[in-house]
């Protein structure tokens, strides 16, 4: 099988309430006009699917995953019955696409849809998905410790001494080796034995610094740990919940592309396969890819809008802010996340396992 990536989000659940959450949408989805959806927490806007329900009596009954493991568990079982629609980051949609778990979007409807989005994202998406939302990696810091804003991998990886033991890091392999790499100005997604050999020796240099080698989010349940922590690897977005859920003010955490450019990922819009593609579930896709609609939808959940018209419909704050609407010359040195080989993927598994 080949390399597939994952990325964390900000929220977490139980999968004991993942269960129960489960069997409410299975009964959510023979109501006449509902749509079962299974997606990352807070990644819908209310106003979006109260919207639909006023316009179109179709509703909306979401599901959430905490993690894309849980989600892949249930897509490859027979769980994924219960589901009418998946947010999927695009890489992982194809992989699951080849195990015959997820259907192709009708040609008409894609057809209908694909002026609405770059070429990029449409092909990224490619037969099986629709775009729906992208984000970035890169670098959280609290504010309060640098006298200078944060603007290099060096940073994060190369810790000066007033950071030891206040380094978060996260040992994924795909995520960790990349920064290296693009700190290196490298392909991120390289499978050299070359350069994976120079990003694991400045990632071993990093180790002695960290206070963890987990993802920051991981603390959310305990807020004292993350009072030890001044700088670590983030997705966009993570600066929000940072402020709001455990400091409970704006301001003191921010989140930075690194000048050396970044990793992209892409969630899509896709369908198990099974699903019956009924008139509401088309309603539903159409809707949430209208101009307006998706502006709303990425405004009120703050993550950046792969649609082509959506930003003439936002405010000035969301097109502002750099962590959603990147510099262009950050984008041009930048990744939309793609596959790693089988052996690049072994190579970086046995690397976050040595430094572990």
């Amino acid at each position: 099988m080949n390399g597939l990536i994952i990325k964390n989000t900000a929220t977490r659940l139980l999968q004991g309430v993942f269960l129960c959450g489960l069997c409410f949408v299975t009964f959510a989805s023979e109501i006449n006009n509902s749509i079962s959806l299974y997606n990352w927490e807070a990644f819908l806007a209310e106003s979006v699917k109260n919207q639909l329900n006023t316009e179109h009596g179709v509703y909306i009954e979401e599901t959430y995953f905490s993690d894309e493991g849980i989600r892949d568990e249930v897509m490859l079982s027979e769980r994924r019955h219960a589901f009418d629609l998946v947010v999927i980051e695009s890489v992982r949609l194809h992989l699951l696409a080849e195990q015959g778990v997820v259907a192709r979007v009708p040609p008409q409807l894609k057809t209908e849809l694909a002026s609405y989005f770059d070429s990029k994202w449409n092909d990224a998406c490619g037969d099986y998905g629709v775009p729906y939302a992208w984000g970035t990696s890169g670098i959280l810091y609290r504010k309060s410790a640098f006298d200078v804003p944060v603007n290099s991998w060096s940073e994060l990886l190369v810790p000066t001494a007033a950071l030891k033991n206040r380094v978060a890091m996260y040992y994924h392999p795909v995520d960790a080796v990349a920064s290296a790499l693009l700190s290196q100005n490298k392909d991120p997604f390289s499978s050299s034995s070359q350069d994976l050999e120079s990003a694991y020796k400045l990632l071993k240099e990093q180790r002695p610094s960290l206070y963890t080698p987990d993802y920051i989010l991981n603390f959310l349940d305990s807020p004292e740990k993350i009072n030890d922590i001044d700088i670590a690897f983030g997705f966009s977005g993570d600066e929000f919940v940072l402020n709001e859920e455990v400091e409970g003010q704006e301001g003191l955490w921010a989140y930075v592309l690194p000048k050396e450019g970044t990793t992209i990922w892409l969630e899509c819009l896709a369908i198990p396969q099974g699903t019956t593609i009924s008139p509401e579930l088309v309603t539903a896709i159409r809707f949430l890819s209208e101009p307006q609609v998706a502006a709303l939808n990425a405004e009120d959940s703050w993550f950046s809008t792969p649609h082509r018209f959506a930003l003439e419909f936002v405010g000035q704050d969301y097109l502002n802010d750099p962590s959603l609407n990147p510099p262009q010359v950050v984008l041009e040195k930048s990744y939309l996340y793609r596959r790693v080989t089988d052996l690049g993927l072994l190579t970086r598994q046995r690397i976050v396992e040595d430094l572990r």
